[in-house]
């Protein structure tokens, strides 16, 4: 059986681990001839050099993605390199260990950090949509998918401008949706809840704790699982899904806050645990 991606071009903002990184080899495998865009050069290198040893094609570029002319640049390496591009997979993010911190509370926001998580989260994905849309134009259409967050969908009380970035990002989906239908291209949200990764590993074992004892389902999503949903949203499988947005979470989103309290006493278990 033929691949389902077979003779796409895909580009993969953020692809250099995690999520990102997942989803390239994914597209690769399926077919699709990947460029992982990041401003992490050694490790979206090593990424591609796998893709490439596993019998795909694939090529690395480092750009930063606030930078509208290093987004140029690299779509037009792009079409130079494999001819067009098909599909656009922003995973790109701002998600920094400092945030917790210094952007705990709006009256108490850094900034700077703030404009970060705007700049990154938000006008990079907008940018590569910018310079990929008109060559999925010349070949007919194309597919796009903009990751989110659970965050953006449900405030965490902390991380503002995050939380803030990413609800936007779904803002740009619709209006992409919308503004591009009509000329076969389509764009859809993934807004993940917690994923196993190495960022995500450094909040902590009591933080995946919690999010366990929230979730409906008893484990933690891994990065394949954003890949899996990302295939299915950039594939023909999708052809007439546009403008959606999938929380791919375990059920985070889809109770009320009392359920896990709710489940403790079920299990006798006293709602707070004493020393």
């Amino acid at each position: 059986m033929q691949p389902i991606l077979a003779g796409k071009v895909a580009v993969v903002t953020g692809g250099a681990s995690g999520i990102g990184r997942a989803t390239a080899e994914l597209l690769a495998a399926q077919g699709a001839a990947v460029m992982i865009v990041d401003l992490d050069e050694s490790n979206a290198g090593a990424a591609a050099d796998a893709i490439a040893a596993s019998g795909g094609r694939a090529l690395a570029l480092r750009a930063d993605m606030r930078e509208e002319g290093q987004v140029q640049a690299a779509i037009e390496a792009t079409v130079a390199h494999f001819g067009g591009v098909d599909l656009l997979d922003n995973t790109v993010s701002y998600n920094a260990p400092e945030q917790t911190g210094a952007d705990g509370e709006i009256h108490e926001m850094d900034a700077a950090i703030g404009n970060r998580a705007l700049e990154i989260n938000l006008r990079g994905p907008m940018l590569a949509a910018k310079y990929c849309i008109p060559q999925m134009l010349k070949r007919g259409g194309g597919a796009i998918v903009n990751i989110s967050s659970t965050a953006g969908i449900l405030s965490l009380g902390t991380v503002p401008a995050y939380a803030a970035s990413k609800a936007a990002v779904h803002s740009l989906s619709q209006s992409i949706a919308t503004a591009y239908g009509r000329r076969g291209i389509r764009c859809n949200t993934i807004a993940p809840g917690f994923i196993d990764t190495p960022t995500t590993r450094n909040m902590g074992d009591q933080f995946f704790q919690m999010t366990l004892d929230n979730n409906v389902l008893p484990y933690l999503g891994q990065p394949d699982d954003i890949a899996q949903a990302a295939l299915f949203l950039l594939s023909d499988a999708a052809r007439y899904i546009t403008g959606q947005l999938l929380a791919v979470d375990g059920g985070q989103t889809i109770h009320l806050p009392v359920v896990a309290d709710m489940w403790r006493m079920a299990a006798g278990k006293p709602l707070v645990e004493t020393a």
